[in-house]
């Protein structure tokens, strides 16, 4: 029998134990043989103390649902109302809908986050040197007072050996934290690369999401081998969930719980087989980020600020989770009657908005039967105040995870990380509107307008009136129903009868433009959401390209405060991240991840965590402005050239950050050699042709007659610049 890491495994029951190892292959079924299981499937009688705990969870839950019950209820009407249902909740094909909100909405989102962010590990200014000043002149001390003691064959001064000691302790000490944080750097960039659903859809997801209820979430989780959460993701380690499914049928075969001859038994045969001609298993651990919904985190009513969940004691993540996925998770059955309350997937009672997440039951030829109440109500609670998780379902008596440590620690305790844009202050609720909301009144309004201005115009279609009983059904239908050009014959018409006489046009009501005008309405829109025309790809008549730039600059920067919070969650994403790996992951996995030359710190995490800060560069989530980049940087560039000092490696790189971050600046460097305009000109003078006669190994000029400098022509005129008596930088000096 194989357990989750969630469950209590007894002694030896583990993939490799025996019962799991006799029952694969099996050729039919009666050759699978029962093992002892260790599901729970009786309700428990918990001790009194354990049940009023557990009870007074669910209390404080289901009270928060309650309180937050009309946020909930607004952010899926929100939902709902961007989906198309724009006439009295519901969509309506026969009437007019321009969903401008959806274009206001994709617009925003391809704004706001248009790639993934950039990782910039830095290490926090700190003072590391105890003597040294820092200052070249104190390094031009050292090499006098050390030629000075060579010539006199006399030791060093003790506070001279003390300074050099100290120089090389701190310079040792950088140059380790800055591997350290380049390792961090790859392990970030490593873990955004292997999310799967892709990290950039999630978080154009989360985007929208916000855009759409007002807030949305991220949770950072670290997935280890062979353990299944009930998080509604996608799991890097591909085994976890098939082991998990064998585990439920196993137990479910050993307990008689599954028909003989059923679909279940063929399907654990047939997974059995899987695993025992599996050579080879991809298992694989890691961070994982998980996306919950608006509606499924459940926030203490206690909380005053929902961005930074200030004043929150606790908060808890909701999910309505089958029967059997509770069963291949927490090793609880909770099948029977009465055990825990029930969701089916028709009900609207459920707060979480996951019902979707219960599947259809199938019928015995594979044809969809109607949904059955088996859905449970599962709860994932985070309490500060006690510094514990646990896990509770609706309705149960006992905890399905026991209170404990989390799995996980950072320094900020929740696991949750909100997003919020239009935040704002009320004391009745800490939800704020979303665009959908604000964007709702003029929306039904511009539709309104355009649905009246369209019954108007079928209302004035052409329309013919006749006395009563002048025309028979004959009459009647070859009037409606008639070519073009037709010639009618008409019965109720006397000879030379006056066909005017007999029929009369009926005139319509005039259309009055001004009526049905959704300028006003569609500027108030606008304003709104601070779009201009142009950026939702319309144009109004009268309005300027001068007065259209100004607009958009005006958008630009009522944008710029959504991606300062989209960077501000990013940098705080990434700082736990940094945190969970120094306390999550292995030397050996780090190397394998990042190279044999990365260094992990032996340090303790938190000395490290304190000493290295882990940001997201500012904007680099939005969209780049290239064009703006590069013109910078031509700017700046020629100036750059002109100060002593600035190193070629440095503005090498910056020039290619601004064009083509694509290449690899180490790739293009070799230390030592010239430029290529002076190798140009050495050759030329050289009778070399353009490119001249190559340098010799080690970065020298090349020599006369493209000898080397060891046997061929006089020795090579001294390089000119600072000359070996001037002191070395410490980096020369040692070597940092």
């Amino acid at each position: 029998m194989i357990y989750p890491p969630t469950a209590n495994a007894p002694a030896g029951q583990t993939l490799d134990s025996e019962p799991l190892e006799s029952s694969a292959g099996v050729a039919d079924n009666e050759r699978i043989e029962p093992v002892k299981s260790g599901m729970q499937r009786e309700t428990p009688q918990p001790e009194a103390s354990r049940a009023a705990l557990v009870k007074q969870w669910q209390g404080k839950v289901s009270a928060a649902k309650a309180h937050w019950s009309k946020d909930f209820k607004r952010m899926r009407d929100d939902q709902a109302f961007l989906g198309g249902a724009q006439w009295d909740g519901r969509e309506d094909p026969d009437k007019y809908t321009a969903n401008i909100i959806q274009r206001h909405i994709g617009q925003k989102v391809a704004g706001l986050y248009a790639k993934n962010p950039k990782v910039v590990v830095r290490k926090r200014k700190t003072m590391d040197f105890k003597t040294w000043d820092g200052t070249v002149n104190a390094l031009a001390g050292i090499q006098m007072a050390m030629q000075a003691s060579q010539q006199a064959g006399m030791p060093l001064p003790p506070q001279i050996t003390e300074l050099i000691a100290d120089i090389s302790q701190g310079v040792q000490r950088r140059t380790m934290l800055e591997k350290v944080a380049s390792t961090l750097t790859i392990l970030y960039e490593y873990t955004l690369n292997q999310q799967i659903p892709p990290f950039k859809v999630q978080m154009k997801q989360l985007v929208r999401r916000v855009c759409t209820t007002g807030v949305g979430y991220v949770k950072l989780g670290f997935q280890r081998v062979l353990e299944r959460s009930p998080d509604d993701v996608e799991k890097i380690n591909g085994l976890t969930e098939q082991i998990s499914v064998m585990e439920r049928l196993l137990a479910d075969k050993a307990d008689d719980k599954l028909d003989a001859a059923g679909a279940g038994i063929e399907q654990l045969r047939l997974l059995l087989e899987d695993y025992k001609q599996r050579d080879k298993q991809v298992v694989r651990e890691g961070m994982c980020f998980d996306f919950p919904s608006s509606t499924s985190v459940i926030v203490d009513p206690a909380c005053r600020h929902l961005r930074t969940f200030t004043g929150a004691r606790w908060i808890a993540e909701e999910y309505i989770l089958p029967v059997d996925t509770i069963k291949e998770i927490y090793a609880i059955d909770l099948s029977a009657a009465g055990s825990a309350t029930s969701y089916d997937t028709e009900s609207k009672t459920g707060i979480s908005g996951l019902k979707d997440r219960i599947a259809n039951v199938m019928s015995e030829d594979g044809s969809p039967s109607k949904r059955t109440k088996d859905g449970k109500c599962v709860w994932v609670i985070w309490d500060k105040t006690t510094g514990q998780t646990c896990t509770v379902c609706e309705g149960y008596a006992d905890f399905l995870v026991e209170p404990k440590q989390p799995d996980v620690f950072i320094e900020r305790f929740w696991p949750v990380f909100p997003l919020i844009f239009n935040e704002t202050e009320n004391e009745d609720s800490i939800f704020p509107r979303s665009d959908v909301h604000l964007l709702k009144p003029l929306q039904k309004e511009y539709n309104r307008c355009r649905e009246a201005l369209r019954q108007h115009r079928i209302a004035n279609r052409p329309k013919t009136a006749v006395a009563a009983g002048q025309l028979d059904e004959e009459d009647i239908e070859k009037l409606k129903n008639h070519p073009a050009n037709a010639v009618i014959t008409l019965n109720a018409l006397p000879p030379n009868g006056d066909v005017a006489k007999l029929l009369q046009p009926i005139r319509g009501v005039p259309i009055d433009a001004a009526l049905y005008d959704t300028g006003p309405v569609y500027e108030d829109l606008l304003r709104v959401v601070g779009q201009s025309d142009a950026s939702i790809g319309s144009a109004q008549s009268g309005v300027t390209a001068t007065g259209d730039s100004i607009a958009e600059q005006n958008r630009t920067v009522s944008t710029a405060s959504n991606v300062d919070d989209l960077d501000d969650l990013l940098n705080e994403l990434s700082r736990a991240v940094g945190q969970i790996f120094f306390l999550e992951m292995s030397q050996e996995t780090v190397m394998k991840i990042a190279g044999p030359g990365s260094v992990w710190p032996q340090l303790t995490a938190q000395d490290v965590a304190d000493e290295l800060l882990l940001e997201i560069e500012a904007g680099s989530s939005g969209r780049p402005n290239r064009a703006v980049e590069i013109a910078n940087i031509e700017r700046l560039a020629p100036l750059l050239l002109q100060i002593p000092g600035i190193k070629p490696d440095w503005l090498v790189k910056q020039l290619i950050i601004r064009l083509d971050d694509r290449i690899d600046p180490a790739d293009a460097i070799a230390s030592g050699l010239p430029s290529i305009i002076m190798q140009n000109a050495m050759g030329k003078l050289m009778g070399g042709g353009p490119g001249g006669p190559p340098p010799p190994p080690g970065g020298g000029p090349p020599q006369p007659g493209g000898g080397s400098p060891q046997t061929d022509g006089p020795p090579p005129p001294p390089p000119s610049g600072p000359t070996q008596a001037q002191p070395p930088g410490p980096g020369g000096m040692m070597g940092g």
